[in-house]
C-alpha cells in the first residue's frame, strides 16, 4: 500500500470531502496536485477516475481507476472505487466482486459493508445481506442502525424468531438511551416486532406485543387494523368485532371496516364468512402444510391487503391466486362486460330474513353515523327485489338531488347481480317522467301513494338533468346505444354549459364504436373549459384512437412545463404512461413500428427507473425507522413488473416483435422501417426521377443535421438544454433481432406475471417459432392449469392444436427423453384429466387431438360467444381444417363483443380477404349489432 507526505495525505483527504460534495471540478484539479508529485500514486489515480465519471468522462474514468488498482492492488480504497464505479454504470455484479475483494484487505471497514449490504438486498441476495449485516452489528454493536438492518435481514429470510429477538436485544440494550429515539420511531419498532410476529403464525405473541406497547405506539390506525386481523384469525370474533368497531367510529367511510366488523358477526357467518389465518411461509419457500386454496372463501377478493396479506391488491397489480377467474364475461342487457375479481358477492345468496338482518345491521350503524355514504351503499350488495328497490329509490333522491357527477360509476357493480338493474331502470323512468310535470318531484317513494308536492317544495331543475345523465349513462352500459343518445341529448338541450353530460355523449359514442364522432364532442367539451386538465386528457386519449397522434401530442403539451418542447421529452420525465401506451398502439395501428417500439421502451425505462430508486430508500428508511413501510416497498418491487402499465407495454412489444419476426419469414422487408419500404418503390422509378429523389433526399438530410444542431445549442424557456432525441422514429429498435428482444421480455413476464393467462399464450407464440418444444409445452401446461384445467378454454385451443399438428414432433434430432417428456405431460391437457396416461407415441396423440379438434369445431357451430369462435377457427386452422364455408354460413347470435369482434373481423380480413363472402357477411351482421360502428379502410 503506497503512503503519502502529511501534507499530501491532507490534499488527499480534500479530493474526498470534494467528492461527497459534488465539487468534481475542484477534486480533479486537487488530485492533479497529487499526481505531479506522485504521478504513479494508485488511490489518487482511483478517485481521480471516480470523480471525472461524473463530468461525463467514463472511458477516461475507467482508464484511470484500473491504472490506480495496477499500481496498489492490495489497497482497499482501489478495490472501493472501482466497486463504486462499476455501481454508477448498474453493473452489480462486479460491483459486489470488487466490494469483496476490497473486504479481504480491511474486513471491518464500515462504509464497505454498508455499501455491499445496499448492494445485496438491491440484487436480493437475502443470505448475503443477512451476513453482511451480521458483520456490521459486530463490529459496531453500539450503532442502533446495525440492529434494525440486522432485524430486517433475518426477517426477509424468514427467521422470524431470529428477527424478533434481535428487536428485543436492542431493546435492552439501549433502555438508557431512550431520550435520543423519537416516540414515533419506537411506534414503528413495535408495529415492526408484531408484524414479524404475526407473519411466523404467533398470534399470541403478536397480540401480547401490541396490547404491552399500546400507550407507546402513535399510529393507532396501524395498530387497530393489526389487532382486528390477528383476533379474526385467532378465532376471537366478538373482540374483533369491537376492535373494527371502533375503526368504523375513526372512518365510516372506508367500505373495508364495515365489511370485516359483518364477517366476526355469528349471524352472517354463513354467507359472509370471517377470514382465515394465512398459511406461514418458511426458509425452504413451503408453506405450514395447509393449501391456502382450501382455506380462501370467495369473499375474501372484496378485502385489501390491510386486513388479509392475501387481499386484493388496489387496481393495476396482478391479484392473487385464488382470485383468479377463468371466465369473467358477463352479459347484461345487450352487452358483454367482464366483471372485475374484487366486487362485493356474498358467499351464497341470502333469505328473506338474513337480508333483513343485514338492513338492521346497517341501520343501527347509520343512527350513529348518519353522514356516511359508504354505508348506505354497502347494503345494496345483501339485499334483493322490492327491499332492494326501496332502499335504492331512497339513495338516488338525495344523489339526484345533490348533483353527483359520478353517480352511475359508483353504482356500477350492483349491475353483475341479475334482476338489479332492471329495478334501476325502473326508478330512473319515474323519476324522468315525475320530474317533467307541472309540478317536479320524483313520485311516489316505493310501495307507497302520494301526491304531488306544493309549488315551494319542488325539484330544482338540476334533478331532471342529473337523471336524464345518469339514465343514459345506464342505457349504454345496457347495450342500448338509441335510447342513451335520446337521454344524454335531452339533457344537453337541458342545460347546454353543462360539461359532464358532453363527455358522457362521448363515452357513449367511444363504447358504440364512433371513435371519430367521440373524438369531435371531447374537443368540443374540452373547448369549453380549457384549464380543465383531466377534459384535455380525455381529448388527447380521443384524439389517439382516431390516430392522429400529432394533435394527440401537440394537446397533451398544453399542460406541459415546457409548451414550446419540440418533442415529448418533459411527458416521459412525468413518467406518463398512460400517454405512452395510447400513443404506441396509434402508431401499432398505423404499422409504424418504430414509433410504437419507441413508446413501450419509454414505458420500459420508467420501470427500470422505478426499480433503480431503491437505492434512495435503504439507507434512509433505517435512519427515519419506517421499517413496515421499507420490507412493503421491498415487497412492492418484487412484483413490479406485473403492473398492468408494464404488462401492456411488453404484450403489445411483443406483438410486433412477432409482426416483424413473420414478416422477415415471408421475406416483406416493407415493415422493417421506412428504408425497407422506399427502396421498393425507387426500383420502379425513372432515371431523372431518382436523381431528383436523390437531391430532395440530399435536402432533407441537410436540413435534418442544421436542426440537429441548433436543438444542442438551444435550451427551453426555464433555460435547460433542450434533450435531443437521436433516434425519433425508433429505426434503432427495429434493426434488433426481434426474436432476441421477445425473448427477454418473455422472460421477464413468467417471473412476474405467471399468474395471467395472456403471458403463457404469448410465451408459446414466441418459442413456437423458435422450435423450442419443452418451453412450449411449459407454457401450454401453465395456461391449462390457469384455465381451471378445461382443455377446451377459449385462450388454449389454438395454441394446443398447433403444438400437436405444427410443432415438429417427430423430428430425427429430438432426443428420446425429451420426446418421452412430451407424450407425457400433453396427456392430462389434451384428455382434461390430471391422472391421465401418457402417449405411446406421437401417431396416438394427434388421433386424441384430432378428436379434441372435432369437438372444438362442433362448439363453434352451437351458441357461443365471439371470442371462442375467434380462438377455435385458429384452432381448426392449425388442424389442417378448412373453416372457409363455416365463415361463409355463420351468422352470429346473440350479443357480439366489440372488442373481440373487431379482432375476429382483422382474422378473417387476413385468412379470406378483405372482400371475401365470409368477411362481409360478418362485416353486415356487426353493423346490424352496431349500427353506430365505424370501421377503418
Amino acid at each position: 500500500m503506497q503512503q503519502l507526505p502529511a501534507k499530501d495525505q491532507a490534499v488527499f483527504r480534500s479530493i474526498v470531502k470534494f467528492y461527497e460534495t459534488k465539487q468534481y471540478k475542484k477534486g480533479v484539479k486537487a488530485a492533479d496536485s497529487i499526481l505531479k508529485k506522485h504521478p504513479e500514486h494508485g488511490e489518487t489515480l482511483c478517485m481521480k477516475g471516480l470523480t471525472i465519471s461524473y463530468l461525463e468522462k467514463k472511458e477516461e474514468a475507467y482508464d484511470l481507476v484500473r491504472k490506480g488498482l495496477k499500481n496498489d492492488l492490495k489497497s482497499h480504497v482501489c478495490w472501493h472505487v472501482f466497486g463504486l464505479l462499476y455501481r454508477q454504470d448498474r453493473d452489480y455484479q462486479e460491483a459486489v466482486k470488487c466490494y469483496r475483494q476490497a473486504l479481504r484487505l480491511d474486513p471491518e471497514n464500515i462504509q464497505i459493508l454498508r455499501d455491499l449490504s445496499v448492494l445485496q438486498i438491491h440484487g436480493r441476495d437475502l443470505a448475503g445481506f443477512a451476513e453482511t449485516r451480521r458483520k456490521l452489528l459486530q463490529a459496531k454493536p453500539s450503532n442502533r442502525l446495525n440492529w434494525v438492518g440486522y432485524a430486517i435481514a433475518e426477517h426477509l429470510c424468514k427467521s422470524y424468531e431470529f428477527a424478533w429477538t434481535c428487536i428485543d436485544n436492542y431493546e435492552n440494550s439501549f433502555k438508557e438511551q431512550d431520550g435520543s429515539v423519537t416516540d414515533y420511531e419506537n411506534s414503528e419498532l413495535h408495529l415492526y416486532k408484531a408484524a414479524i410476529m404475526e407473519e411466523a403464525g404467533k398470534f399470541e405473541e403478536a397480540l401480547e406485543c401490541l396490547k404491552i406497547n399500546e400507550t407507546k405506539i402513535t399510529d393507532k390506525i396501524g395498530l387497530w387494523e393489526s389487532k382486528g386481523r390477528i383476533l379474526m384469525f385467532l378465532g376471537r370474533h366478538e373482540d374483533a368485532a369491537e376492535v373494527y368497531k371502533r375503526l368504523i367510529k375513526i372512518n365510516s367511510e372506508n367500505q373495508q371496516y364495515a365489511l370485516a366488523y359483518m364477517a366476526n358477526h355469528e349471524k352472517f357467518r354463513s354467507f359472509w364468512p370471517p377470514l382465515p389465518a394465512p398459511p406461514v411461509p418458511h426458509q425452504d419457500g413451503q408453506s405450514n402444510g395447509v393449501a391456502a386454496e382450501q382455506q380462501v372463501p370467495t369473499t375474501m377478493t372484496a378485502f385489501p391487503p390491510t386486513v388479509h396479506p392475501e387481499g386484493m391488491p388496489v387496481y393495476g397489480w396482478l391479484p392473487p391466486k385464488h382470485a383468479l377467474k377463468p371466465n369473467r364475461r358477463v352479459i347484461i342487457g345487450s352487452k358483454q362486460h367482464k366483471k372485475r375479481a374484487e366486487i362485493i358477492e356474498p358467499a351464497v345468496s341470502l333469505t328473506d330474513e338474513q337480508q333483513e338482518e343485514v338492513c338492521k345491521f346497517v341501520d343501527e350503524l347509520l343512527e350513529t353515523y348518519p353522514r356516511s355514504d359508504s354505508l348506505k351503499r354497502l347494503v345494496f350488495f345483501f339485499i334483493t327485489g322490492q327491499r332492494f328497490k326501496k332502499r335504492l329509490d331512497e339513495y338516488l333522491r338525495g344523489k339526484l338531488r345533490k348533483g353527483v357527477p359520478s353517480l352511475f360509476r359508483t353504482m356500477r357493480s350492483l349491475y353483475f347481480t341479475p334482476g338489479k338493474p332492471e329495478l334501476m331502470q325502473e326508478l330512473l323512468h319515474q323519476y324522468i317522467s315525475c320530474l317533467q310535470e307541472d309540478i317536479s318531484w320524483f313520485g311516489p317513494p316505493v310501495g307507497e301513494k302520494a301526491n304531488p308536492p306544493q309549488v315551494d317544495d319542488e325539484e330544482p331543475p338540476s334533478s331532471l338533468l342529473f337523471t336524464l345523465m345518469v339514465t343514459a349513462e345506464h342505457y349504454d352500459f345496457m347495450g342500448e346505444t338509441d335510447k342513451a343518445l335520446e337521454y344524454v341529448n335531452q339533457a344537453i338541450k337541458h342545460t347546454p354549459t353543462f360539461v359532464e353530460v358532453y363527455s358522457c355523449k362521448a363515452r357513449i359514442y367511444r363504447h358504440a364504436g364512433d371513435v371519430q364522432t367521440s373524438s369531435d364532442v371531447n374537443e368540443e367539451v374540452r373547448q369549453m373549459d380549457l384549464a380543465d386538465r383531466f377534459l384535455n386528457c380525455q381529448a388527447v386519449r380521443s384524439l389517439l384512437r382516431i390516430d392522429d397522434t400529432q394533435g394527440g401530442m401537440e394537446k397533451a403539451l398544453l399542460f406541459s412545463k415546457e409548451p414550446d418542447s419540440q418533442e415529448a421529452a418533459n411527458l416521459h420525465d412525468m413518467q406518463c404512461m398512460w400517454y405512452e401506451s395510447a400513443v404506441g398502439r396509434s402508431y401499432m395501428r398505423q404499422k409504424k413500428y418504430g414509433k410504437a417500439l419507441k413508446q413501450f421502451h419509454e414505458t420500459f425505462k420508467h420501470f427500470s427507473d422505478i426499480a433503480e430508486d431503491q437505492f434512495d430508500f435503504h439507507n434512509y428508511c433505517l435512519r427515519k425507522t419506517t421499517l413496515k413501510a421499507y420490507v412493503g416497498m421491498l415487497r412492492m418491487q418484487e412484483r413490479l413488473y406485473s403492473h398492468k402499465f408494464y404488462r401492456r407495454a411488453a404484450k403489445d412489444a411483443i406483438r410486433i416483435y412477432l409482426e416483424l419476426f413473420d414478416a422477415k419469414a415471408r421475406g416483406d422487408t416493407t415493415l422493417n422501417g421506412a428504408e425497407g419500404g422506399a427502396a421498393g418503390g425507387e426500383a420502379e422509378l425513372s432515371a431523372e426521377d431518382k436523381k431528383k429523389l436523390k437531391h430532395k433526399k440530399k435536402r432533407e438530410a441537410q436540413k435534418a443535421e442544421a436542426q440537429k444542431t441548433d436543438s444542442k445549442t438551444s435550451s427551453t424557456a426555464s433555460g435547460k438544454p433542450k434533450k435531443v432525441d437521436e433516434d425519433p422514429d425508433g429505426e434503432k429498435l427495429l434493426q434488433q433481432d426481434p426474436v432476441e428482444q421477445a425473448n427477454k421480455i418473455v422472460k421477464i413476464l413468467v417471473n412476474h406475471c405467471s399468474l395471467e393467462a395472456a403471458t403463457h399464450a404469448l410465451t408459446y407464440e414466441v418459442l413456437s417459432r423458435q422450435g423450442k418444444v419443452l418451453h412450449c409445452l411449459q407454457a401450454l401446461r401453465k395456461l391449462w392449469e390457469l384455465s381451471g384445467k378445461d382443455p377446451f378454454h377459449y385462450k388454449l385451443i389454438a395454441p394446443l392444436s398447433h403444438f400437436c399438428f405444427v410443432m415438429d414432433l417427430e423430428s430425427a434430432s429430438m432426443p428420446e427423453a425429451v420426446k418421452e417428456v412430451v407424450l407425457a405431460e400433453i396427456a392430462p391437457v389434451l384428455k382434461g384429466d390430471e391422472s391421465a396416461a401418457p402417449f405411446a407415441s406421437v401417431a396416438d396423440l394427434r388421433k386424441v387431438a384430432s378428436e379434441f379438434v372435432n369437438k372444438v369445431e362442433q362448439r363453434i357451430k352451437a351458441n357461443t360467444h365471439i371470442a371462442e369462435v375467434h380462438y377455435g377457427l385458429k384452432c381448426l386452422k392449425s388442424a389442417g381444417r378448412d373453416c372457409k364455408a363455416f365463415c361463409e354460413a355463420w351468422n352470429p347470435p346473440g350479443v357480439m363483443c366489440l372488442k373481440e369482434s373487431k379482432k375476429l373481423l382483422s382474422y378473417l380480413v387476413s385468412e379470406f380477404g378483405k372482400d371475401s363472402k365470409a368477411c362481409q357477411k360478418f362485416q353486415t351482421r356487426l353493423k346490424e349489432v352496431h349500427p353506430f360502428l365505424v370501421l377503418g379502410d
